[in-house]
């Protein structure tokens, strides 16, 4: 078993070299947007600031793009499964948030990376989801469920939910990237300076940067010298892991238990780690991660782990992001705290954030991810 994310096995020498770019001899130090983070939703919204036409974008990255939360995640993009859990308004913006993933898919060039894939529940259904199934699902006989998940260890009906997605988010990072114009990797913000009610310069590890408008995307919030911005914020730990090809072949997604990769891999995990802060990966969580999949799947009993690794998913004390304007500053967003739906939700971030900064007043549909929301809590 190898510690340490399985994306980057899947990513071509060009894909790697996307990934961190470096810093270019001609940096445009005066751009219309800058945009700081280059996880899935910085990049998205880079590429959404361009494509509303916002003028040069520039995105700055201290570490490499997806080099976060991002290149941890397990890369699945399903909204409709949300229903119940999580407010309507939110299910709403996955839902749409899907649609733009599809739509880039065909707009970038060779493709976003994302693929096609059916949500698989099987009997007993989480209550949330059995009292708010979607109007796209399709419920299934407990012979098609054998059929769709062969080798399931009980016998039950189920429901499927057409036309959710997966991704390597490397991949997706990687080629979303090449539609921004500017990418500057190993550049770090150090601080800000602020004149009135506008932030005039963002003073970064190479050099001073002076844009018209400024995105924050760093997934927890950012913490500047100059930047007044106070947001409660944690992160919460996960473990995820691979297993090498295995036998059985999946219909449809069977999340929690496993999603199946292109080459017969499977993908489990995505715990919530309360209370560890320990940036190394658990044998015995993985163990557990390993023995859930065994009961589900008896033939699978010694397939070897081929990759494990942890993740820190960022996150506000309700479990919703920020997406919003800097207090006091007419110039500055920021979106944080996306926690387990940050390249779910990507598209749909940063199409609302470069409407916002394009006719200067707030979507209806970032309604409720305001910074206001935590004024009690501060």
């Amino acid at each position: 078993m190898q510690i340490g994310r399985y994306w980057p096995e899947e990513l071509t020498a060009e894909e790697r070299a996307a990934l961190a770019p470096g810093l270019p001899g001609d940096l445009n130090r005066r751009p219309d947007v800058l945009v700081v983070g280059g996880g899935v939703v910085g990049v998205s919204t880079a590429v959404a600031c361009r494509q509303a036409g916002l003028g040069s974008v520039v995105l700055i990255e201290r570490d490499r793009l997806g080099a976060g939360a991002t290149g941890g995640a397990g890369g699945l993009l399903s909204a409709d499964t949300l229903a119940g859990t999580y407010p309507p308004h939110y299910v709403s913006f996955g839902q749409a948030s899907i649609g733009l993933w599809w739509k880039l898919q065909e707009r970038v060039g060779g493709g976003a990376g994302i693929r096609p894939f059916d949500s698989l529940k099987v009997e007993p259904l989480a209550p949330e989801l059995a009292a708010n199934l979607p109007a796209s699902a399709e419920r299934l006989t407990a012979e098609q469920v054998a059929e769709l998940i062969p080798g399931l260890s009980w016998s039950a009906p189920g429901v499927r939910i057409p036309r959710q997605a997966r991704m390597n988010p490397l991949r997706a990072v990687a080629s979303l990237s090449r539609d921004i114009g500017a990418v500057c990797t190993g550049v770090e913000a150090l601080g800000v300076t602020v004149r009135g009610e506008r932030l005039v310069s963002v003073q970064t590890s190479a050099g001073e940067i002076r844009p018209g408008a400024v995105v924050f995307a760093t997934g927890t919030p950012p913490r500047l010298d100059g930047l007044a911005l106070d947001v409660p914020y944690g992160s919460l730990k996960g473990h995820i892991l691979t297993t090498e090809p295995a036998a059985i072949r999946l219909g449809g997604g069977f999340a929690p238990i496993a999603t199946q990769l292109d080459d017969g891999r499977l993908l489990a995990g995505g715990t919530v780690d309360s209370g560890d802060d320990a940036p190394h990966v658990h044998p015995e969580i993985i163990a557990g991660i390993v023995a859930d999949l065994e009961r589900a799947f008896p033939a699978l009993r010694g397939l070897p782990v081929s990759h494990a690794w942890v993740c820190f998913r960022p996150t506000h004390p309700d479990d919703l992001p920020v997406i919003d304007r800097v207090p006091g500053l007419e110039n500055v967003w920021v979106t944080s705290g996306h926690f387990r739906h940050g390249i779910l939700m990507a598209p749909a971030t940063g199409r609302a954030l470069a409407e916002w900064i394009l006719y200067g007043r707030q979507p209806s549909t970032v309604t409720g991810f305001g910074i206001d929301r935590f004024a009690g809590e501060r």
